[in-house]
């Protein structure tokens, strides 16, 4: 059977804005992000399996008789038909969350028991290597559907990635826990740190503390796991955004820099041609030209075809 996962919901700051795919695309992905709102909402595809991976804050979800709460490291899933709403639980704090509108693919159903359940199951994933993977192939999910939905093969490799997912969250089940990937766990500290406030204004320094190192001992480690400095690192993720807000929203250069934690636009446009080899308002053209009536991977602040306001 194929498998199903659409694009979906990117905040920054205290906006709330739904980035997304036509919504005939399947699977469906999503990233989401609330802070300093008390939002709540309906979820409106009730076909299929949602899975919510919470990277930042908490969020609240209510069903029938019983409510239940999912916070940072946790992956939800739900079963289909399932009536519920959602709430972020401290909007002081937020909710940031991936999620995925799925069907289970041949090799979870034979390889996990989740999909006999029909009710509401949180899995923990305590080891942060792992919630950086998981976190990452989502996005990569969400990446595919909203820069080259139209690509051959498109459902094998949203399969492929799916299994990716579910497969790691089973691997951390039951006191199993899998190696990581040779990254010094204090520096998978700060990855999470860096991938859920890209913005913020990070130093050497700064980050030396979160991870509890001096400057010279966070360095050697950072390049030791990652091949490349923290600066270098931040950066490149920074640009990566970027690229992805480009080609997803009409958010302006200007808008999409500082969001990104570049102060100087120029700066920005600088180093975003160097790393691409297209300056932004090339990227912002091309967009422009392949979706000539805007429609496609609108911003949409109703949130209306993934999510049903309360």
């Amino acid at each position: 059977m194929e498998s199903t996962a659409e694009c979906g919901i990117l905040d920054i700051g205290v906006m709330r804005q739904n980035i997304g795919s036509s919504v005939p695309l399947f699977p469906r992905t999503g990233y989401v992000r609330y802070e300093g709102e008390d939002v709540s909402w309906r979820e409106a595809d009730l076909a299929n399996w949602n899975l919510y991976f919470t990277f930042l804050g908490k969020g609240e979800i209510l069903f029938k008789e019983k409510r239940m709460n999912t916070t940072e490291g946790e992956v939800l899933l739900l079963p289909p038909r399932l009536v519920r709403s959602y709430r972020v639980a401290k909007p002081t704090v937020g909710w940031g969350f991936y999620f995925l509108h799925f069907r289970p693919t041949a090799t979870v159903k034979a390889s996990v028991p989740w999909f006999d359940r029909m009710r509401p199951q949180i899995f923990a994933v305590p080891d942060p290597t792992i919630r950086n993977r998981i976190a990452a192939t989502l996005e990569e999910m969400h990446q595919i559907n909203l820069r080259t939905p139209e690509i051959k093969q498109r459902t094998l490799l949203l399969d492929a990635l799916l299994d990716s997912v579910l497969l790691r969250v089973a691997s951390v089940q039951g006191g199993v826990r899998t190696v990581g990937g040779g990254i010094d766990l204090r520096i998978e500290k700060v990855l999470e740190l860096l991938h859920s406030h890209v913005r913020a204004r990070h130093t050497v320094d700064s980050l030396a503390r979160v991870a509890g190192l001096s400057r010279s001992q966070f360095c050697s480690l950072f390049r030791a796991g990652l091949g490349r400095s923290p600066q270098q690192y931040l950066e490149e993720r920074r640009l990566e955004l970027a690229h992805f807000y480009l080609v997803s929203s009409s958010l302006s250069i200007r808008e999409i820099s500082e969001h990104v934690g570049f102060e100087d636009p120029f700066y920005f446009s600088t180093r975003f041609k160097r790393r691409f080899e297209q300056c932004p308002s090339a990227i912002r053209h091309a967009k422009s030209r392949r979706e000539p009536d805007g429609s496609r991977n609108k911003i949409d602040h109703s949130m209306s075809w993934v999510l049903s306001p309360e």
